[in-house]
């Protein structure tokens, strides 16, 4: 399989961007929300932060105690919303125990023209109407390999492995707007066939995609994360798979990286689009 660097074509991204930005006159900032201090959401946030500033932003972290209530964190975003000089918005999951069970009321605090994850659930209801406003970044990076591989969408078969908010349920959605043949499987037992045109693994464990698998031709997406004593690994078996024809967005350096471009993308157009409206 041919391999394809996702911090490669996530380079070029951000670069266009800034190129874009610095055209326009514009400054993207993010504002990330930033709960407590686990050490993995510390990692994406300070990736992210790095991100805005190589497309030309500004990434200002919320810091919010470990305790805060449901009430103050509410208060935080609807600052956040009001403030003309934010014009994208996140909180990053996952949040503490005690406030998991109002997850949904925070990101649909976020105004829907700052939500640059596109978690809010109208941008989540305008993507399934047709009209997406933004949409999650981890679908939107996913078809970005999808289009530089794939010549003609229609007609062709995607398997979705997975059920998540953020990947597989808009990515559903965006490929059969293009006429795709979808197929979903929640959960997968490690033997079953995946013959698709399109195979995108997020459920799973380390290495466990073989070879025998798959069909040739494939374009195998790896959305899998696991940490294993020898280095983060994914769904799929990289050396095992390297003898098929087709392509692999292979753990790590793939889908990670361009989820974090995709983001930038949303941010930019967020503040491009928020320019146009102000008198």
């Amino acid at each position: 399989m041919q391999l394809i660097s996702g911090t490669a074509l996530a380079a070029q991204l951000r670069q266009d961007l800034y190129q874009q930005n610095q055209a326009r006159g514009v400054n993207p900032t993010l504002a990330i929300i930033l709960v407590g201090r686990q050490e993995d959401s510390q990692t994406y946030v300070n990736l992210k932060q790095k991100a805005a500033t190589d497309i030309g932003g500004i990434c200002r972290i919320v810091h919010l105690a470990e305790d805060v209530t449901g009430h103050q964190l509410l208060l935080e975003i609807e600052g956040l919303n009001r403030d003309q000089n934010v014009q994208g918005i996140i909180l990053q999951l996952p949040l503490p125990e005690h406030l998991e069970v109002m997850q949904d009321q925070f990101l649909q605090a976020i105004s829907p023209a700052k939500d640059v994850d596109g978690f809010n659930p109208i941008n989540r209801g305008l993507l399934i109407g047709g009209r997406p406003l933004f949409v999650s970044c981890a679908a939107l990076a996913a078809m970005e390999v999808i289009n530089r591989c794939v010549d003609d969408i229609a007609g062709r078969s995607a398997l979705l492995i997975g059920d998540s908010f953020d990947l597989v349920l808009p990515l559903t959605a965006l490929l059969v707007a293009r006429g795709c043949e979808v197929r979903v499987m929640p959960g997968w037992d490690g033997e079953q066939c995946l013959k698709a045109d399109i195979v995108v693994a997020e459920k799973g464990s380390a290495q466990s995609i073989k070879a025998r698998h798959l069909a040739s031709g494939t374009l195998l997406i790896d959305a899998g994360f696991h940490w294993t004593p020898e280095g983060i690994k994914g769904n799929v078996d990289n050396n095992d798979v390297s003898g098929l024809s087709g392509y692999l967005l292979p753990v790590p350096g793939g889908i990670g990286p361009l989820l974090i471009a995709k983001l930038m993308q949303n941010l930019s157009r967020a503040a491009w689009e928020q320019a146009d409206l102000k008198p």
